[in-house]
C-alpha cells in the first residue's frame, strides 16, 4: 500500500512539474493539455485522461471544432470525430475553455486505467495523443 501511495504521489508531483504541454497553435487558437486523474474509490474506478485547454489568442471571436488524433495501445490511429459528439466551441478574444469529466467532456480524452483499491486495473487499454486539428466555422 505504501508503494502505491508513493507511486501516486510521485506521479502527481511529476505532473505538476511538467504541467501543461503545448499541442497546437496558430494565429487564432492555442491548444494545450494536461493529464488529470479521475478517482471513484466507491466503484474502484481510477483512470487518467487528457484535459485539453483552448485559448483564443486572436483579437476576434472564433468558432471551431477540435479533432483529436490519437493512437491506441495496438498502434491504431483514431480520431475523436469518429465517435464523439463534437460541439462547436465559441471563444471571445482572450477567452479560455478547459475540458473536465463533469464539464466540457468533449475536451477530454481517456488515457489509461490506473490500479484501483482491488490492486488491479480495470483494463490495460491506453491511448497516446498525437495531434489536434482545428476546423474553423
Amino acid at each position: 500500500m505504501k508503494k502505491l501511495l508513493l507511486s501516486l504521489f510521485a506521479l502527481t508531483f511529476s505532473l505538476a512539474i511538467f504541467g501543461q504541454q503545448n499541442l497546437y497553435s496558430d494565429t487564432k487558437v492555442q491548444v494545450q493539455f494536461t493529464v488529470e486523474q479521475f478517482t471513484d474509490a466507491v466503484n474502484d474506478n481510477f483512470f487518467e485522461y487528457y484535459s485539453f485547454e483552448m485559448t483564443n489568442i486572436s483579437q476576434q471571436d472564433v468558432s471551431f471544432t477540435p479533432d483529436f488524433i490519437y493512437v491506441t495501445e495496438t498502434g491504431d490511429q483514431r480520431s475523436s470525430t469518429t465517435h464523439d459528439e463534437n460541439n462547436v466551441i465559441h471563444l471571445a478574444p482572450g477567452e479560455t475553455v478547459k475540458g473536465d469529466i463533469s464539464d466540457h467532456d468533449n475536451l477530454t480524452l481517456f488515457k489509461q486505467f490506473l490500479v484501483g483499491n482491488s490492486g488491479k486495473k480495470a483494463a490495460n487499454s491506453t491511448i497516446t495523443v498525437q495531434s489536434v486539428s482545428i476546423n474553423y466555422q
